[in-house]
């Protein structure tokens, strides 16, 4: 019995030390290269452009929400702002000298007028190309606007194309000045009492509706990231944000990968499977938190490895923004591998805010004539931009 129980003490003790063994034979060791960060510490400066055409006119009302957007959005980014440009813009730039306050409170149908140039008729490609003439790699600007296309009466679609073309064509002129160049667009409601011109040339009066409005920002996207740390669009919610849409291209982003405790990069399998971090600062790449979450956005060379999930890191003192967790299975024979941050498709809203014709406005109340060319010109301008971001890293057995 005695020299029974030695056997088995004997053989549970080989099992263990052989579990050891196994255990430090099976721990992996990762790393990866530094990334240097690109946020610039000097600050931008920043061009304001609102349109002050006729249609306009309507979100001009007491109470307007776009008017409040301006001037709490252009405020609190002026924190991180070199020198800040005031304009209205119709056919002609038109300079504004006075305070961002008195701005404001010019934002009114006289005043438009007083400004001046073409308010009965404006090309949204041509208002978009002045002010893409205007940004460089150390100005961003800063465009709202309705963005109403004027359709003909004849061949409306034919112009929609071509409008689509002219956007896709001003932006890739622009990149060539501004290699780095990002573009920000974000959709929101604002009250409006006024007329709504129909392209058949007929007018309609709109009393207390709520109407969408455009504000697109242009620059180099390191500056962007920078702003949007300073402001984030959720602080916008308030004001019935209801859509963004970023386009950039691909960007190198400061990381750093871990096992899953966060505290070295050694890494213990649990049941055959390693459990790793990477975090990451996603801000240079300017898409959303929906989009930089979405784990159908993310692939490894390696299809067998899963992405668990990507979270937002809590501690605002991090210099990263987000981390991921992914796992590499058991049995998986890698030295190295790349998670590949595809670049996001064209969010849904942008479709749904559009209308073709501008003909039933009583149906189309938070829609926009021919919204959807004029962001799709900017997207077929960056059509060759798959990638957002990589993160390659080395699996070394110790």
């Amino acid at each position: 019995m005695k020299h029974r129980s030695y056997i088995l003490l004997v053989s549970m003790a080989a099992i263990i030390l052989l579990m050891v063994v196994s255990c430090g034979h099976d721990k992996i060791e990762v790393s990866s290269a530094p990334v240097a960060d690109t946020i610039p510490s000097n600050d931008p400066c920043i061009k304001v452009f609102i349109e002050n055409s006729g249609s306009m006119d309507g979100y001009m009302c007491d109470g307007s929400q776009l008017k409040d957007v301006v001037y709490d959005y252009i405020s609190d980014i002026n924190r991180v702002s070199s020198k800040t440009e005031l304009y209205y813009i119709n056919s002609i730039l038109i300079p504004y000298n006075g305070s961002l306050t008195s701005y404001i409170k010019d934002l009114n149908p006289a005043a438009f007028k007083k400004a001046g140039g073409n308010m009965s008729n404006t090309d949204l490609g041509d208002l978009i190309a002045k002010v893409l003439n205007e940004a460089n790699d150390t100005t961003v600007c800063i465009f709202v606007s309705d963005c109403i296309l004027d359709l003909p009466a004849k061949d409306a679609q034919k112009f929609l194309t071509n409008c689509e073309i002219r956007i896709k064509d001003e932006v890739i002129n622009t990149q060539k000045r501004i290699p780095d160049l990002g573009v920000e667009i974000l959709k929101l409601s604002s009250d409006f009492n006024g007329k709504f011109f129909h392209p058949n040339g007929t007018v309609e009066i709109l009393k207390d509706v709520k109407r969408p409005y455009y504000i697109w920002i242009f620059g180099n996207k390191n500056y962007l990231a920078k702003l949007n740390t300073t402001v984030p669009f959720s602080q916008l919610d308030k004001y019935d944000l209801s859509g963004v849409v970023a386009f950039t291209n691909q960007s190198n982003v400061p990381f750093d990968i871990f096992n899953n405790a966060l505290t070295g990069k050694t890494i213990i399998p649990v049941h055959g499977d390693y459990s790793i971090i990477i975090q990451a600062d996603f801000r240079t790449t300017l898409q959303t938190d929906d989009d930089v979450q979405d784990k159908a956005n993310y692939t490894f060379n390696n299809p067998t490895i899963v992405v668990d999930g990507i979270y937002p890191v809590s501690d605002s003192k991090s210099k990263y923004s987000h981390y991921i967790k992914f796992t590499i299975p058991k049995g998986t024979t890698i030295a190295q591998d790349c998670l590949t941050f595809n670049t996001p498709g064209m969010p849904s809203w942008v479709s749904e805010s559009n209308d073709d014709t501008g003909a039933d406005i009583q149906e189309n109340m938070d829609k926009t004539t021919g919204i959807k060319y004029l962001i799709q010109g900017v997207a077929d301008a960056y059509k060759n931009e798959k990638i957002s971001t990589t993160f390659n890293f080395n699996v070394k057995r110790k």
